[in-house]
């Protein structure tokens, strides 16, 4: 009912309700965390200084490296929801004795303390809400979801801030506790309601073999710096997150000062920060929604991370241009706090995450944690002791002194960001040389790379020059072709075959001569057709003497004289060419015929016309077989008469398949393909069509589908291994298909399930069984070419593994993909092949259908509704004798009422032959 709607946010439709219990409790996390945020600095604010800001900023940060170490032994003792739960619970206790002790407690103090309680709290409901999403999604489920359910976040700090300005009046900042009180009670509630066995399963580091322990510590013996980050990268990025933890705890600091001088009341205090606060989060969602891809895609990934701190240093400098007046200054001061938010949350984050891939994966989440958990507790601490030590000296701090450190403190940003550059793009060099990240061709065009590539062209293993050699040539390497003479010399084959092709495609200047030379060797090469190949090929005339080469050459190097020939595309070669084929055709000799096919099918060129015609009346099975697919491969479309009438007459339906496939869309126009007889032509034509991309071969498949001639399964499945584009009228026809067959797989079920409590018919149940698990799959694929292709190709997968858990999450998909008339039936179906052989074989089934094995054997036979497979019906009339004479007599002697194929009545015949 609402797959539109996941479909916009990318969710399947089995995960929506975990989705949603998440983004529930998240949301109701972030407006306890807002309403937190707003009250806690009110309060401070309103009560204290703003040279009060540093103890507040080292009271966090202590507070912070303390709340990681608990939370890191806490997280190995308790599963994921009970930790999450305990949280909550936690800081809504603490919210609460907050709230009394405002109320009934004359403690000053106690606003210092809650607002570094506020970072403390805002961070341990972080780690737990996300530690538990993590363990539930794999990597590519993660990718989707939680953009979704993280942005939970967004609205409700949004509305918390908004509706700030609007209670505070009514009940009082104090009062605003309760909101975050209730709210961490809301998502207690909805945390309560989430149900997933994985959040209750305790959570223990992996196992790690000692080899993969060993290969972990190495790294970290080389350096200080390794010992400590684990390698260069998560160094320079910690690096450059401290610097700019540091900075965004400069500017908070700034802003709260002149909030804290403009607005004297609480009130004002609690609606300037919510307005604040609220317009900045507009901005970020308009920002992240409608810019955030796009910078990081047109700038590149590390030079997006240069966005924020020049944008922030240029406004900085405005700062401290002389003759601003104060006013002035402000609303500059302002502008920097909202934009460096902005930027922070769409270009900064995202980046800043994608910055670990190349890494492996281990290493990976320990970056996330070096250079977030730990970086900015310790950014806090600096920024605190700073500012301490310069109220100290100074006495009192302003936006100009501010500005200053800002200034040199968004330099080393900067200085930093440079610094990850180098470190990203040596672990890329690493991971390309590794083999651990398959992206490189993104960075091909960076100088230590091509030197690497440059050096394992000039290895001993052929593999590393092939790819090496590959890789240059997509980059655009400038000297490339005169690397690739130089590798003509090369003592590995491979390597050598691929120079000569490279200097073909690209048109070296010297490649005729390189040829001429190799070729004048006297020593044995295996490189030598592909030579004479070339030579032919390039030489600008084919004198005398090359003719009279060519009449001495053994067979292999003659195909390869006659194919190089043929690549000129012009007509005295061809002219030359078309001599020594009919040459070779009229021998009558089945080598020298092989030989002509050979060759036209590597040099495929028009005009063999009389060649080929030749060829397909030849009596020789391989050579009349690979006749016909040559001429689709040579799209000789005059001789497609003649292919068919020669696949008719030796029953060659799979070189007729063959030959289709290579003529292409266009063939499926031809009248010679019209004809509805024999069965296995059209079924030849049909599985060829399903190979060929094209309106034209679409159309045909969709002809016989309307009209219900030949094989609609085989259609149905060609139509969907194509994947073709259903007009409205194959719609309708598909429709009409889909209808039919549900109801004759219903019809199949229940005479399974009659035929299962028959001993004598296991046999024919069991064939039957398959039948229908097989009619299955072609219903979904004949739902997926009607509705949804990726999602129901994705409940095919599940239905092929056979898990009853996963194949539960796929019916439930099914059910919000197809219409429900069309769920109902097929969820009936998809119930009796989960079902186990004797489920259904009890006492109450057999009194309900106490049905003569007789009548049920007729059914699957004479029954055209039920539309059973030749070979069932076979089956089923091989049976017949088990029943005995006149039952078997009595049902085979209507023959209006029987199959007529071949495999049934040979099966007929051999039961009457028993019988008798």
């Amino acid at each position: 009912m609402h797959y539109k709607f996941y479909a916009l946010l990318n969710i399947k439709p089995s995960e929506y309700k975990i989705v949603r219990q998440l983004f529930l409790v998240q949301f109701f996390l972030g407006i306890a965390t807002a309403f937190l945020f707003t009250s806690t600095l009110t309060m401070f604010l309103h009560s204290f200084s703003v040279q009060h800001i540093p103890e507040v900023y080292i009271l966090s940060a202590l507070l912070l490296l303390l709340a990681n170490w608990g939370y890191s032994k806490l997280e190995h003792r308790l599963t994921s929801r009970k930790l999450l739960e305990k949280i909550i619970l936690f800081s809504a206790g603490s919210l609460l004795f907050t709230w009394v002790t405002i109320s009934f407690l004359d403690f000053k103090w106690l606003p210092f303390l809650l607002s570094a309680w506020n970072m403390v709290v805002y961070m341990l409901v972080s780690y737990a809400f996300w530690g538990m999403a993590a363990i539930i999604f794999n990597v590519r489920e993660s990718k989707r979801i939680f953009a979704v359910v993280g942005s939970g976040d967004i609205p409700a700090k949004l509305m918390g801030y908004a509706l700030v300005p609007v209670l505070t009046p009514f009940i009082g900042v104090n009062n605003l506790l309760w909101i975050s009180v209730l709210a961490f009670v809301g998502a207690y509630h909805f945390l309560g309601k989430f149900q997933h066995r994985v959040v209750d399963r305790t959570v223990h580091a992996p196992h790690q073999s000692p080899m993969l322990a060993a290969q972990e510590k190495a790294p970290f013996r080389s350096s200080f710096i390794t010992r400590l980050f684990y390698n260069r990268l998560i160094f320079s990025i910690a690096l450059f997150s401290l610097i700019a933890f540091t900075v965004f705890a400069l500017i908070d600091y700034t802003l709260l000062g002149e909030v804290k001088v403009r607005f004297a009341k609480s009130p004002d205090l609690a609606i300037f920060i919510g307005v604040f606060f609220a317009v900045g989060r507009v901005l970020a969602i308009f920002f992240k929604l409608l810019f955030s891809s796009r910078v990081i895609s047109r700038l590149g990934l590390t030079n997006a991370l240069l966005l924020s701190p020049v944008v922030v240093l240029v406004l900085t400098g405005l700062l401290l241009l002389p003759g601003e007046s104060v006013n002035t200054i402000l609303y500059i001061f302002g502008v920097m706090v909202l934009l460096s938010e902005v930027l922070k949350s769409a270009v900064q984050e995202p980046a800043f995450f994608i910055l670990f891939q190349p890494l492996e994966p281990h290493v990976r989440l320990k970056g996330h944690l070096v250079a977030k958990g730990y970086m900015l507790p310790f950014a806090l601490l600096g920024s605190g002791a700073f500012l301490l030590l310069c109220y100290q000296i100074r006495g009192e701090l302003g936006i100009h002194f501010i500005a200053q450190v800002l200034f040199v403190l968004l330099v080393l940003w900067i200085s930093s960001v440079f610094l990850v550059k180098k470190e990203y793009l040596r672990t890329l060099v690493r991971a390309i040389r590794k083999g651990w990240f398959t992206g490189s061709e993104l960075f091909l065009h960076d100088g230590p790379v091509q030197e690497l590539l440059l050096s394992k062209a000039t290895s001993n293993n052929p593999k590393d020059v092939l790819l090496a050699l590959e890789l240059l040539e997509r980059s655009g390497y400038r000297k490339l072709k005169q690397l690739l003479e130089h590798q003509f010399d090369s003592p590995f084959y491979e390597v050598r075959r691929f120079v000569l092709a490279s200097l073909i495609r690209l048109e070296g200047k010297n490649v005729l001569d390189l040829v001429q030379q190799q070729l004048a060797s006297e020593k044995a090469d295996p490189l030598k057709p592909e030579l004479l190949k070339a030579y032919y090929s390039l030489v600008p005339d084919i004198s005398v003497a090359d003719q009279t080469a060519m009449a001495s050459m053994e067979p292999e190097a003659y195909q390869a004289a006659l194919v190089g020939l043929l690549q000129r595309q012009n007509e005295d070669a061809k002219e030359v060419v078309q001599t020594a084929l009919n040459a070779m055709v009229d021998t009558c000799n089945a080598s020298h015929q092989q030989l002509v096919l050979d060759i036209l099918w590597e040099a495929p060129a028009s005009g063999f016309q009389e060649v080929l015609g030749k060829l397909l009346n030849s009596d020789f099975e391989p050579i009349y077989k690979k006749a016909i697919e040559t001429v689709g491969r040579v799209k000789e479309f005059s001789l497609l008469g003649q292919v068919v009438d020669t696949a008719k007459t030796h029953l060659a339906w799979h070189a007729l398949q063959k030959s289709l496939v290579y003529f292409g869309d266009p063939v499926f126009t031809a009248e010679a393909l019209k004809s509805r007889a024999p069965a296995a032509f059209v079924r030849a034509v049909v599985l060829a069509a399903g190979k060929v991309k094209g309106e034209n071969s679409t159309e045909f498949l969709l002809d016989l589908l309307a009209r219900e001639e030949g094989p609609t399964g085989d259609v149905i499945e060609a139509l969907w291994l194509k994947q073709a584009e259903m007009s409205n009228e194959g719609q309708k026809d598909l429709d009409a298909w889909l209808s039919k067959n549900l109801a004759s797989c219903l019809q199949k079920t229940s005479a399974c399930r009659e035929l299962r409590t028959k001993p004598e018919l296991q046999l024919l149940a069991t064939t039957l069984t398959r039948e229908i698990n097989q009619d299955v799959l072609l219903l979904l694929k004949g739902l997926a070419l009607r509705y949804d292709r990726q999602q129901i190709g994705r409940v095919m997968s599940l239905l092929k593994l056979h898990d009853e858990s996963r194949m539960a999450n796929a019916i439930e998909i099914l059910e919000h993909l197809i219409p429900k008339a069309c769920f109902l039936q097929l969820d009936r179906i998809l119930d009796f092949t989960s079902e186990s052989p004797d489920e259904g074989n009890n006492l109450n089934v057999r009194i309900k259908h106490e049905v003569p094995a007789s009548m049920m054997v007729a059914s699957i036979i004479q029954n055209t509704q039920m539309q059973c497979s030749a070979w069932t019906r076979s089956v089923a009339c091989y049976l017949l004798p088990q029943l005995g004479i006149s039952s078997a007599q009595m049902i085979l002697s209507d023959e209006e009422r029987l199959p007529q194929d071949l495999l049934f009545q040979e099966t007929k015949e051999y039961v009457l032959s028993a019988l008798k």
